[in-house]
């Protein structure tokens, strides 16, 4: 049969879809096979086929019924064969990232969902086929399935935890827009086998029915041969086991609900207004820590908001990135539902780092509207809802969020506060679009006040509540980032920090993200040749990816290839293209290969040129403590074996590391020794052993100021654990003092610590 011999549906089908493929491949990360196009097609294809082969199907009443389920199956497989044979052609147009890959997934999302709408328009036909409109019927019933999918799958977006949706016909949804890891998983074989169940069963029950002389179905000839019993039960059964895939979500991890993930975690613990479901492998003193975690951010975020949250708040913890992903769809992203008043992350060391900004989205749903409980109203702004959790709840990090806008500028890659609070947040990259967000509510929130703030969130027009139009508010926006304190590194790390482009941006970020995070496993998983070959694999894909460069060229000179890992590294350095994190990086791996083979003053002559161009107040630090113990041979292979990460070391090193750190710090009372005798004790979770050491050395002479903030900062963390005002006491006593390391410290982390201490502080009263 030719193109031009086929109905005049099925030309008007394969023309619509020609035509919306072809646009849509000439977006960004569309074009070609993959997790985007599929999901267009899986959305646009089946209720098209449906519709084609509906009409199709029901203006022709001689077909038996087992040819017009294969007429509509053929209508489409047709269907999904043109669209992937455009994205084929759009992969010729910007290259091909992972063709074979992108293939199957196109197979198994949109190609199995086409075909199941062409079968699912060949069950309309016969519905509509006596209905007196029915060309009417056969466009209704055939958008009916599809849609209806949809409609499942953002109910249970509201009703559970999850993010993720398997759906008959546009096959796979990752929910997250930050996670670039997306790929053929268990589950969707499963799913799609499922999917093969219900066409066999369909296909098989058509086999068993035969067309009456009046155009309706009835059992085969004599309506009890064995023939056509055998075909009824054998297609029924296939239904069944369909239905069961459909049913046993949750074990084949298709879907789940908030019974089904506390079950899958094992632990629940209660707290003043915090429930906190968790991994049952965790021990009951961090048990006991991530209730009183959550208890006082959702008490600090709500005196920040000036609301309090009706009822209670379930905090959800995930061992790790994987479980996450399996359970509720979000791997490296943490998650917040304000509607259900819930908040999914990652387990991480108290306090828990990005809990707080979480825990603000679910505050600040209490002054949202429904359904949602989300900032802009009906129509949801994200860089509104992102920009007050930013402000509720800063990092800790070197500048405020305000400095780093300050900073973006100075180099006139300040976006407009009006492209930001729109859906232009997401065309950049996150961290620019959040901390911008972020900087400009708080502005708006001590110049106008929190009660703006919870007004615009509500809905209300922040023009209309300041008086001043958006092209005002900026030039006032931006007349006060100009009277900010900047250090002067600020800009050259803003340009760093800043200059990822989106995902949006990236050539194959799907990929290349995924075969990295497999190098990293192998990595660690002490697999040095796995983990090369998929380096290089990631960077035949995207040259310019950095990372990637520096892992391997770093593993590279840890092995058997030192000389040419060297002059890799060389080269990253050298580059003037790379981040400047990334040179600096390079720099410092040359330089702890250096001191790990004792060649100590090239090693600190590099220290020191990376410290006095890095705003990182962490390298810096972790560099400075590399020279002070440089000079002397035992301190110096304590450090290195602490510091110098070497991933062909033995498991068990870590003992043996611990065993001479304790032995240098009582045997000489060194204040570096005991600093990081306690910082590391506290990154084990011993709080109170930690904070005996931090105090040894900060009644010493801690020998550098950065050296001096960090262990104020663990100190403070340590008290905090501990319950210990006396202890808060003592740091806030230092951070005050005339000759306090934050004098002239980075604002962002002061600012940080004492928003901590006041945080216990407040739980203490």
């Amino acid at each position: 049969m030719t193109f031009f011999s086929r109905s005049r549906a099925q030309r008007s089908a394969v023309a619509v879809v020609f035509v919306l493929s072809s646009g849509v491949g000439f977006l960004p990360l569309f074009g070609g096979p993959g997790y985007e196009q599929s999901l267009a097609s899986g959305l646009m294809i089946p209720p098209i086929a449906a519709i084609a082969a509906s009409l199709d199907i029901s203006a022709d009443s001689g077909g038996t019924p087992l040819a017009d389920v294969a007429r509509g199956l053929a209508a489409g497989g047709l269907l999904a064969a043109v669209a992937l044979l455009v994205a084929l052609v759009h992969a010729l147009r910007v290259g091909s990232c992972d063709l074979s890959g992108g293939v199957v997934f196109f197979a198994l999302t949109a190609g199995a969902g086409a075909v199941l709408g062409g079968m699912w328009g060949a069950v309309v036909a016969e519905l509509a086929r006596f209905r007196r409109n029915r060309r009417l019927a056969c466009v209704a019933l055939s958008l009916a399935a599809p849609l209806g999918g949809i409609a499942v799958s953002v109910a249970r977006f509201y009703a559970t935890p999850i993010i993720f949706a398997y759906d008959p016909f546009f096959g796979y949804f990752s929910g997250a827009l930050y996670d670039t890891v997306i790929d053929v998983r268990n589950e969707l074989l499963v799913y799609r086998a499922g999917t093969a169940a219900t066409i066999a069963g369909v296909a098989l029950i058509a086999a068993g029915l035969r067309r009456t002389e009046h155009g309706s179905l009835a059992l085969g000839k004599s309506g009890g041969t064995g023939r056509t019993i055998a075909c009824v039960v054998l297609g029924s059964g296939a239904i069944v086991v369909s239905l069961i895939v459909g049913v046993c979500g949750p074990e084949v991890g298709t879907w789940q609900t908030a019974a089904t993930i506390t079950r899958a975690l094992g632990g629940r613990a209660a707290g003043r207004r915090c429930d906190v479901v968790y991994p049952d492998s965790i021990a009951s003193d961090e048990v006991m820590l991530l209730v009183r975690d959550c208890d006082e951010e959702l008490s600090v975020d709500e005196a920040r908001l000036g609301a309090r949250l009706p009822g209670r708040l379930t905090e959800y913890v995930f061992a790790d990135a994987r479980q996450k992903r399996r359970l509720m769809g979000a791997g490296q992203t943490s998650i917040a539902k304000p509607w259900r008043r819930e908040v999914y992350v990652q387990r991480a060391p108290y306090p828990h780092p990005l809990l707080g900004h979480e825990i603000a989205h679910v505050v600040a749903g209490s002054f949202a509207p429904g359904p949602l409980h989300v900032g802009g109203g009906l129509w949801p702004n994200p860089g509104l809802i992102e920009g007050v959790a930013v402000a509720t709840s800063p990092d800790d990090d070197e500048l405020t969020d305000a400095q780093w806008a300050r900073a973006m500028l100075d180099l006139g890659i300040l976006p407009s506060p009006s492209a930001v609070f729109s859906l232009g947040f997401l065309s950049r990259n996150a961290p620019m679009s959040y901390t911008v967000a972020g900087a400009f509510v708080s502005w708006v929130s001590d110049r106008w006040g929190t009660s703006v703030v919870r007004t615009w969130y509500g809905g209300g027009s922040i023009e209309r509540l300041t008086g001043q139009t958006w092209e005002a508010l900026e030039d006032l926006f931006h007349a006060w980032l100009r009277t900010l304190r900047m250090p002067p590194l600020a800009t050259s790390y803003a340009r760093a920090k800043f200059a990822r482009p989106s995902v949006w941006q990236r050539r194959c970020p799907h990929v290349v993200d995924s075969v990295v995070g497999e190098a990293d496993e192998c990595r660690d998983q002490r697999r040095f040749v796995e983990a090369l070959r998929l380096y290089g694999a990631a960077l035949s894909l995207d040259a310019d990816d950095w990372r990637a460069r520096f892992e391997r060229a770093e593993l590279r000179m840890r092995g058997a290839d030192a000389s040419s890992g060297r002059s890799e590294l060389a080269s990253i350095a050298a580059d003037q293209r790379a981040p400047k994190t990334w040179r600096d990086r390079s720099l410092v791996a040359i330089a702890d290969d250096d001191l790990a083979h004792d060649r100590v003053a090239d090693a600190v002559n590099a220290y020191r040129t990376v410290i006095g161009e890095t705003l990182d107040e962490d390298v810096a630090r972790t560099l400075e403590v590399k020279i002070l113990a440089a000079a002397d041979p035992v301190s110096r292979r304590v450090v290195v074996d602490l510091l110098v990460a070497d991933p062909r070391a033995p498991a068990d090193h870590a003992w043996a590391v611990a065993a001479t750190l304790g032995a240098w710090a009582e045997g000489t009372r060194s204040p570096l020794a005991e600093y990081l005798l306690g910082k590391n004790l506290s990154l084990h979770g011993d709080w109170s052993l930690a904070a005996r050491w931090l105090d040894r050395a900060l009644d010493g002479e801690i020998p550098t100021a950065r050296i001096a903030r960090e262990a104020l900062r663990t100190r403070a963390v340590c008290a905090c654990a501990l319950e210990d005002p006396s202890g808060i006491a003592h740091v806030r006593r230092l951070l005050e003092a005339a000759q306090s390391p934050f004098a002239d410290g980075p604002d962002g982390r002061r600012e940080w610590l004492v928003a901590l201490m006041s945080r216990c502080e407040r739980e203490e009263r």
